[in-house]
């Protein structure tokens, strides 16, 4: 939409209308592999006509850091300064409109998932989620005698019609796999309350607000290592290594066990988050440039931006220190990488 609409936000911006867009991520362009024919062209387009314009505020630090890497290889046509900054997304789900409704079935799937430990993935079927590496990872746990569940909860996305096929037909299916679809937020809540752990197992995320809403129920979170993960979570989770054998998974989820029933693995109970008001507070001072950029991506000949020459006070950028954290007394936590 942004391209096809240039010609109108430039006549806004020649009239003096500062123009910022937020960046959720980047994805079809860092993994192309994983989108439908199409998209990764179309966001280059997009990525192209925003940057044009005034700035640009991303949904984390980890996703400005590939913007300023992927602008310093499509330099964009300007010359002027493009300041670029970073927020957190809210998560308080009270103040959000939550869907309602169980299943006929939910009670007993539900005891399924307390009978035994239960490893948790919430997202949308994709192929960059990891939903087939960690389902190999469970095969090979259950191979060796390892007793738990894998529960997926997430709808069909694109281009994952071999695991759907896989996980329907699956053998453990209903037994220790389930894939429970596009459940109500009320299923939700039930589902995490009746979980051990959570596996964030992305190759790739904006934010990972999964991550938050484990800490919100004080699941532990056993994690992928890559950057937006850390900055999410950082000591409040298992990290395992950036590798696409499912072994490390299976090897993690084992790890993780043995600490867990040693009293040892990390809590995620003092997870920083933020609320939505929060949330906008920040982006508001960064659009309205009362903090300074986390980064300026700089064409060759740059033209001063007005924000840097004007110098105003300003406040410092978002961090995890500003942060709402899960009431309760802060702990420190041994960080556990794998």
């Amino acid at each position: 939409m942004v391209p096809a609409q240039q010609g109108f936000l430039q006549r806004w911006h020649d009239r003096g209308v500062k123009l910022w867009f937020v960046v959720y991520d980047l994805l079809p362009i860092l993994f192309p592999q994983g989108f439908p024919e199409g998209a990764p062209q179309g966001h280059r387009r997009w990525f192209e006509a925003i940057g044009r314009f005034d700035g640009l505020a991303c949904i984390s630090r980890a996703v400005a850091d590939e913007v300023a890497a992927q602008l310093a290889q499509s330099r964009p046509g300007r010359e002027r300064a493009l300041p670029i900054g970073w927020f957190h997304l809210g998560a308080d789900v009270v103040h959000s409109q939550p869907s309602f409704g169980l299943p006929a079935d939910a009670q007993q799937v539900l005891k399924a998932l307390q009978r035994r430990p239960t490893f948790l993935m919430v997202g949308t079927l994709e192929p960059r989620k990891g939903h087939a590496q960690t389902l190999e990872a469970f095969e090979q746990i259950w191979a060796q005698g390892s007793d738990a569940n894998l529960a997926i909860v997430g709808k069909q996305g694109w281009m994952v019609e071999a695991l759907v096929d896989r996980l329907r037909g699956h053998p453990e299916h209903g037994k220790r796999l389930f894939w429970l679809e596009g459940i109500s937020d009320e299923y939700l809540e039930k589902v995490y309350a009746a979980s051990t752990c959570l596996i964030a197992a992305s190759y790739g995320e904006g934010f990972g607000l999964p991550l938050i809403e484990a800490a919100q129920h004080r699941l532990p979170i056993i994690a992928r290592d890559i950057p937006v993960f850390r900055e999410v979570a950082g000591e409040h989770a298992f990290f395992f290594a950036n590798d696409k054998d499912p072994t490390v998974i299976a090897k993690a989820v084992r790890a993780w066990l043995d600490l867990h029933r040693a009293g040892r693995a990390p809590s995620s109970q003092a997870m920083p988050w933020l609320t939505w008001e929060q949330s906008a507070r920040h982006l508001l001072d960064i659009v309205l440039e009362r903090v300074q950029p986390y980064r300026t991506w700089l064409p060759e000949k740059a033209i001063p931006s007005a924000s840097r020459q004007a110098a105003p006070e300003t406040k410092s950028a978002p961090g995890a220190s500003s942060a709402r954290p899960r009431s309760g007394k802060r702990k420190s936590q041994k960080k556990a990488s794998h």
